[in-house]
């Protein structure tokens, strides 16, 4: 799923939206933002911002070689999941130094995870920091407007947004350090409120969490599934049976597949209503979990061209 979580390896927030600094003249003035400073958690110039979506794009570059402060624009590609919506958002960056643009352009594209650029200490920058603004949708205008407090705003089409409203935090991406006192939604919290998962491809399912398990069954994309644990990037979706999650999905399909546990002690699988036996994932074990395609008769038909007798399923 594309969710929208917080750039940085760590989180160290030096000055929030809030904080009677600078930023309060963003958001006592109208129309507002919600910027917030981060160094990454050290004095040093050593913390990367990373594309926190399945892509973005750079809609603008501003600053460089002026006496202004450098600034960023990334729009995502597409609608991203945030706490408190669906939607495109774009994302300013201000802060980084010239000498870090020079191999960035308008229209270059970063997917998720992959480093964008270096905090800085650019335009009268108090130590090395990024400050970022989020805004929801795409970048309007300029990308930017001045408020009734004469202070550059972030614009964009749905207008700005409040960080914990925007980004999750991934606790396997980021380490928190200091969120001062934002209330940010760790991801797993998220997850955990998704009742029912759904197949994106047609997915083995193995006797433990990884490839080096055995390989016992298959479920067609549209499965509908209930994760029981994760365990890295494996989900449990029985006593005994697990799939990669990178191949699950909380957006429900228009058609989706429910599934039945096998009965009997060695069930039979074969490529047609009772037509040739197949021997790859299969015979299936009792217990497996097996997708509902399509009945014919006496037979249900659990993934392409793998049929087993009806009788044997609860």
């Amino acid at each position: 799923m594309n969710y929208l979580i917080y750039p940085l390896k760590k989180m160290n927030i030096t000055q929030g939206y809030n904080d009677n600094y600078s930023h309060s003249l963003h958001n006592t003035g109208n129309p507002k933002d919600y910027p917030i400073d981060d160094n990454g958690g050290t004095s040093k110039k050593e913390s990367y911002f990373y594309c926190p979506c399945d892509e973005m794009v750079i809609k603008k570059i501003y600053g460089v070689g002026l006496n202004a402060g450098n600034t960023l624009w990334l729009e995502s590609t597409s609608k991203v999941i945030t706490p408190t919506f669906t939607d495109y958002v774009t994302i300013i960056i201000v802060h980084p130094n010239d000498s870090d643009f020079k191999n960035l352009k308008v229209g270059q594209k970063f997917l998720r995870g992959e480093k964008i650029i270096m905090e800085g200490n650019d335009g009268k920058a108090t130590g090395y920091h990024f400050h970022i603004s989020v805004g929801r949708g795409k970048c309007s205008g300029t990308g930017w407007e001045k408020n009734s407090n004469g202070i550059w705003i972030i614009k964009t089409t749905a207008g700005a947004v409040k960080p914990e409203d925007a980004f999750f935090i991934d606790p396997e991406f980021t380490q928190v350090i200091s969120m001062k006192n934002i209330p940010f939604v760790y991801l797993y919290e998220e997850e955990n409120n998704l009742k029912y998962w759904y197949v994106t491809k047609s997915l083995n399912v193995r006797l433990g969490p990884g490839t080096s398990y055995k390989c016992i069954n298959s479920l067609p994309e549209n499965t509908e599934l209930t994760i029981l644990e994760v365990k890295d990037s494996w989900a449990k979706i029985s006593d005994r049976e697990w799939v990669s999650k990178n191949f699950l999905t909380g957006d429900k399909p228009r058609k989706i597949y429910k599934t039945k546990k096998t009965t009997a002690a060695s069930l039979n699988v074969r490529k047609s209503p009772n037509g040739q036996i197949l021997t790859i994932k299969a015979p299936l074990m009792p217990n497996t979990t097996v997708a509902v395609m399509a009945t014919k008769g006496n037979w249900t038909k659990i993934n392409t061209d793998r049929w087993v007798y009806s009788s044997y399923l609860a």
